[in-house]
C-alpha cells in the first residue's frame, strides 16, 4: 500500500473538487468524537471549502456535531486552511474514488479474515487438545465454514490491494501531469506578459498568485449512510485512523457497556457467569448486568496455553443514565494480562419547552 499521507492529500483534493458537484453522494449525519491517544487540539472537519473547529479530547466524547455533505468527511488542522485548493481534473477525482473504494474492500475483507482465522484456530486448537466435546456443534460448523471462506477472502484482499495500488499510481501520474501543466501555463503567461510590457511590481505585503495547495487531513472516514456515529481517532503510521461505531437508537443504550477489543487477540467478557466472546478489533454491547445503583463486576478473559484465564476485572457502579465505552488494550506484563481504558457518557436532560413560546407566535402565554 502507498503511504497514508499521500492518499489523504489526494483524497482532500478530490473532496474539494466534489464539494459543489450536485451528483456527488451526500449524507446527513450526527457524530461525537473521541481521541484514543493524545487530545487533538485545533482540529476541525471540512464542510465544503470551510472547516468547522472541533477540539477532540481523549477523556470524554465531544458534543454532538451535525454534518451534511460528501459521504467522506476529512479532518484537518484548521491552520492548514489558509489557502483554498485549486480545482482538480475529473480524471484525478475518478481515480481517487476507485482507490478509496478498493481500499475499503480490502479493509473489510481483512477484518473478516482476522475474525474467521481466530474462530477457526480456536476450534482447531480445541480439537487437537481433546477438548472438541466442549465446543458446541454450531461453533464447529461455523469454524468449518470459516476455513472454507478464508481462501476466498485472501483472493479478495489481494485483488482489492492491487486495484488500490493501480488507482494510486494513476492518481500520482495524473497529479504530476496536472502540476506540470499548471507550471507550463504559468511560465507561458509570465513570458507573454514580459514581452508585452514590464511586469507590474507586486504590492508590498502581498504574495504573487501561485497555485494553492490543498490542506492535508490527518484523518478521513466514509460514512456508509445517514445516521448517528461515534468516531474514535487512533494513531496510525501517518496521521490518524478512524474507527466508527454506529450509534443508532437502541444499539448502545444508556445503562449499558460497549467493549471494544484492541488487544490483537480474542477475548471474553463475563458477567454473572455469562460469557460474551469478542474477536480482535470486534466489539460487544453488554446490557445492564445488575440492578441500578449497585456494583457490577465484570471479568475479561484472554486465551493462552492454559485456555482462557482472567486478564482484568472491571468493577463499575450501575447507573441508568450512564453508558460506558471500555477499550481492551495490550499489557506489557504479558500473559493473560490486559489494560482497560473506560470513557463514560452521562445522558443529557431533555430541553425544557419555553412556556411562553406560544405567546411569541400569537398564542396565549402560560398563566402565572
Amino acid at each position: 500500500m502507498r503511504l497514508l499521507l499521500a492518499s489523504l492529500t489526494v483524497a482532500t483534493a478530490s473532496l474539494f473538487a466534489q464539494a459543489n458537484d450536485p451528483a456527488a453522494k451526500k449524507v446527513d449525519v450526527k457524530f461525537r468524537a473521541l481521541s484514543f491517544d493524545a487530545p487533538i487540539i485545533g482540529a476541525g472537519f471540512l464542510d465544503g471549502r470551510d472547516a468547522k473547529r472541533l477540539d477532540i479530547s481523549n477523556d470524554f466524547l465531544s458534543g454532538e456535531q451535525t454534518y451534511r455533505g460528501l459521504a467522506t468527511i476529512a479532518f484537518v488542522m484548521v491552520d492548514d486552511l489558509v489557502k483554498q485548493a485549486p480545482e482538480v481534473p475529473p480524471e484525478i477525482v475518478a481515480a481517487s474514488g476507485r482507490r478509496t473504494a478498493a481500499q475499503e474492500r480490502a479493509r473489510k475483507a481483512s477484518e473478516e479474515y482476522t475474525r474467521l482465522s481466530a474462530l477457526s484456530a480456536k476450534a482447531t486448537t480445541g480439537s487437537r487438545e481433546g477438548q472438541a466435546g466442549k465446543t458446541s456443534a454450531s461453533d464447529l460448523a461455523e469454524a468449518e465454514a470459516a476455513q472454507a471462506k478464508l481462501s476466498e477472502l485472501s483472493r479478495i484482499i489481494a485483488e482489492a490491494s492491487k486495484d488500490a495500488d493501480d488507482a494510486q499510481t494513476e492518481v500520482n501520474n495524473r497529479q504530476r501531469d496536472h502540476q506540470q501543466a499548471l507550471s507550463e501555463a504559468k511560465s507561458a503567461k509570465n513570458a507573454k506578459g514580459k514581452a508585452a510590457t514590464k511586469a507590474p511590481v507586486a504590492e508590498k505585503g502581498k504574495d504573487p498568485k501561485v497555485p494553492s495547495v490543498p490542506p492535508t487531513p490527518f484523518a478521513a472516514y466514509t460514512f456508509p449512510a445517514d445516521g448517528k456515529y461515534i468516531l474514535l481517532f487512533a494513531s496510525a503510521d501517518k496521521g490518524k485512523r478512524i474507527i466508527a461505531i454506529e450509534d443508532k437508537e437502541g444499539s448502545f443504550p444508556f445503562g449499558s457497556y460497549l467493549y471494544i477489543n484492541l488487544t490483537g487477540k480474542p477475548a471474553e467478557v463475563r458477567y454473572n457467569g455469562k460469557s460474551t466472546p469478542i474477536a480482535p478489533n470486534g466489539r460487544a454491547v453488554i446490557s445492564a448486568p445488575v440492578a441500578n445503583d449497585s456494583y457490577a463486576q465484570g471479568e475479561v478473559l484472554t486465551p493462552g496455553e492454559d485456555g482462557y484465564q482472567i486478564g482484568y476485572i472491571a468493577r463499575t457502579y450501575q447507573q441508568a443514565d450512564v453508558r460506558t465505552l471500555f477499550f481492551l488494550l495490550p499489557s506489557e506484563a504479558g500473559g493473560h494480562s490486559i489494560n482497560i481504558k473506560g470513557i463514560e457518557e452521562r445522558k443529557q436532560p431533555d430541553p425544557v419547552a419555553d412556556p411562553n413560546a406560544g405567546a411569541a407566535k400569537g398564542g396565549k402565554a402560560a398563566a402565572k
